[in-house]
């Protein structure tokens, strides 16, 4: 089953959805090869190096959220309280500026 592509676009990445896309491209690749794959992987890949650069292992193993610059002040005001107090560090994914959520 193939999922989704993951972009800068986006306004949440999960971690946990980063790896399972990687990993189903990485597999893809296997078979076949696709230059918008192996685009992506490389992206991908790129932003899981900034992201393990700056999170721990408590924070990003189990799934933690990335979320664009642009929507953060938003995710910040959604309804759980503990998102308001939460520590943010940057990554950078393909010149946009994504803060993992610790």
């Amino acid at each position: 089953m193939e999922s989704k592509p993951i972009t800068n676009t986006a306004n949440i990445i999960n971690s946990k959805d980063l790896f399972a896309r990687i990993k189903w491209l990485e597999q893809q690749l296997n078979y076949r090869c696709s230059d918008e794959y192996s685009e992506e992987l490389k992206a991908l890949k790129s932003l899981m190096e900034n992201v393990e650069a700056i999170a721990t292992a408590s924070t990003y193993e189990p799934g933690s959220d990335l979320v664009r610059d642009s929507y953060l002040e938003e995710y910040k005001s959604m309804a759980e309280p503990d998102k308001g107090n939460a520590r943010f560090n940057p990554a950078d994914f393909g010149g946009v500026v994504y803060w993992l959520r610790h």
